[in-house]
């Protein structure tokens, strides 16, 4: 004999557990009486919840090796740079490398721990502390580009720089709040509903410092680029490719993570996203610590050609042609060991030896 069926919202069941879904498309209006659309929303389940958490934290784990390969060429590469950035190098690690970890532990509560219980894994402490972490981290690499407008910029386009790093203080006491209302609350769904604001002005704020760092940036470049020589295109051309793909990284995933928030707040794709966008600060710090070096081989460069197009083989008939080219190749070389002196003072890299970069804030 068959087993017995019954309904519910019109949906056949028979005496086997299955997962329906019974919210009604449509609900009456408490004070006018008539039908009212439903919010339409993604139906989680393990493939958008546990599945893209698990996703997004293997590419983080990949992001956090690229890091670790990046801070090790820096130590082989810079070992005389400014005690501050190899501080500052270091500490960006340590929080990464634990940050890591919370995650990883995080996906291994879920996966392992609570096993075939899905409907008790409601809570995320660990996640918590990733949230806290990944705040300092935006806070510490944002800081570090605030600092290049303010020294790279003229008054007053270097008040962007002071006014982004205060923004970008407030941005790291916000995600200390949010990691801490996580640890609190009992399920993920009332801590969305509690901070929803918050986590969206957040993350708003945190793509528009980042625009906002890149865009004055490109617009000082710009500027020297129109009134540089022909030489010291090349070395612009390089930092203006190099604002952009650093700016727009980051910019793009925190505007991603925000709109995934606001459209399928149900699942975990907006946390797998959020648990790559501190690897992907980290990437840009290390990047432009790194890049130094390829700029003082574009200044090489661009200082032999200099050299060669100042050189010219002419037969002398007298030594005042030779004394006045000798004068003219001494003159040139002054002019160059002021404007090294000069500007490693003001640039907030700090690089202490080799070819000498623009007044760029590298």
């Amino acid at each position: 004999m068959p087993p017995r069926t019954s309904t519910i919202e019109g949906v056949p069941r028979n005496g086997i557990s299955n997962v329906v879904d019974v919210r009604p498309s449509k609900i009456l209006h408490p004070a006018k009486g008539y039908p009212q659309q439903s919010k339409v929303s993604m139906i989680p389940t393990i493939a958008n919840t546990l599945g893209a958490l698990q996703i997004g934290v293997i590419f983080a784990t990949c992001l956090f090796g690229v890091i670790t390969v990046q801070l090790h060429h820096y130590s082989q590469t810079f070992e005389d740079d400014r005690k501050s950035f190899r501080i500052l190098a270091a500490a960006v690690w340590i929080l990464e490398l634990i940050h890591t970890i919370c995650i990883c532990a995080e996906v291994y509560r879920g996966t392992v721990i609570f096993y075939g219980r899905p409907t008790e894994y409601q809570r995320f402490p660990l996640m918590g502390g990733a949230t806290l972490l990944g705040g300092l981290i935006t806070m510490l690499v944002q800081i570090f580009f605030c600092l290049r407008v303010w020294k790279a910029l003229p008054n007053p386009a270097r008040y962007i720089g002071a006014f982004c790093a205060g923004l970008t203080v407030l941005r790291a006491v916000g995600g200390i709040y949010l990691g801490v209302q996580i640890v609190r609350s009992q399920t993920l769904q009332e801590y969305r509903e509690l901070n929803n604001w918050v986590i969206s002005t957040l993350l708003a704020s945190g793509a528009a410092i980042d625009v906002a760092i890149a865009v004055s940036m490109l617009f000082f470049l710009v500027q020297k680029r129109e009134k540089g020589l022909g030489t010291v295109t090349r070395l612009i051309d390089r930092l203006v490719a190099y604002t952009i793909r650093t700016g727009l990284l980051t910019s793009i995933t925190a505007v991603a993570v925000l709109i995934v928030f606001q459209t399928m707040p149900e699942t975990y794709v907006w946390a797998a996203l959020y648990v790559v966008l501190a690897k992907l600060y980290s990437n840009t710090l290390y990047s432009a610590l790194n890049e130094r070096s390829r700029l003082r081989q574009v200044m090489v460069e661009s200082s032999q050609d200099l050299d060669s197009r100042g050189r010219r083989p002419t037969n002398h008939r007298s030594g005042l042609s030779d004394f006045q080219s000798r004068r003219q190749e001494i003159s040139i070389q002054m002019k160059t060991t002021v404007i090294r002196d000069d500007e490693e003072k003001a640039s907030p890299f700090g690089h202490r030896s080799g070819q000498t970069l623009p007044d760029t804030g590298f």
